[in-house]
């Protein structure tokens, strides 16, 4: 008998592997790309913590924080209770709103004021990347697949890529509008405190 990970099928977690280098180097390039993502967790608490000191952007912390608690339990009620094999689109809800997720904590991790406008569009190749990523990890160590044909496969991890990359898509669409609009705004309103931090490498701070 033909071990599945031997089999056809594992041209999909091969496919996902080249698709999360392609994704990460296009990531790479695309402007605003805010390097290092070894360091990015790291710049995610140390912006968080910075952020709840001063109130900036508490809103969107909130609303992406909900987002990203959400769609774990979502996920983790969805493995108990078997809801990924008798509702359609709960794999689709909870794709969705983790590429949705992602998306906005990367953005609100890494934004600073002085990144040209419309830069954003980063988060999405990265999140496309990080979709990959998390189908190769799927294809080592999760088994839900093991009774897939290798179409069914395909289409579910194609589905699941294209369902994460339209919520992070929509993400930097909305915040590229709203920064658009804000472009005339004054500089006025940055606080000492986010002074201290630079935005393209949020992690380094002045004053601890």
């Amino acid at each position: 008998m033909t071990l599945p990970h031997l089999s056809m099928r594992a041209t999909v977690g091969v496919a996902s592997l080249v698709l999360a280098v392609a994704g990460t180097r296009v990531a790479a390039a695309t402007p605003g790309f805010p390097g290092d993502p070894h360091r990015w967790l790291l710049r995610f608490v140390r912006r968080l913590v910075a952020d709840l000191r001063t109130g900036e952007t508490t809103a969107g912390w909130i609303v992406f924080g909900v987002v990203a608690v959400t769609v774990s339990v979502c996920h983790f009620v969805g493995i108990r209770a078997e809801l990924y094999h008798t509702i359609a689109w709960w794999d689709l809800l909870t794709h969705s709103l983790g590429g949705i997720g992602v998306a906005g904590l990367a953005y609100l991790t890494h934004r600073g004021r002085e990144v040209p406008v419309g830069s954003v569009w980063w988060v999405v190749p990265s999140v496309f990347a990080i979709g990959s990523g998390f189908e190769v990890y799927e294809f080592l160590f999760k088994s839900f697949w093991y009774d897939l044909t290798l179409r069914t496969y395909a289409v579910d991890t194609v589905v699941d890529l294209a369902v994460n990359t339209s919520g992070a898509t929509l993400v930097a669409a909305t915040v590229s509008v709203v920064e658009s609009a804000g472009v005339g705004d004054s500089d006025e309103s940055v606080t000492d405190d986010e002074r201290q931090i630079d935005p393209r490498d949020p992690d380094e701070s002045v004053d601890t």
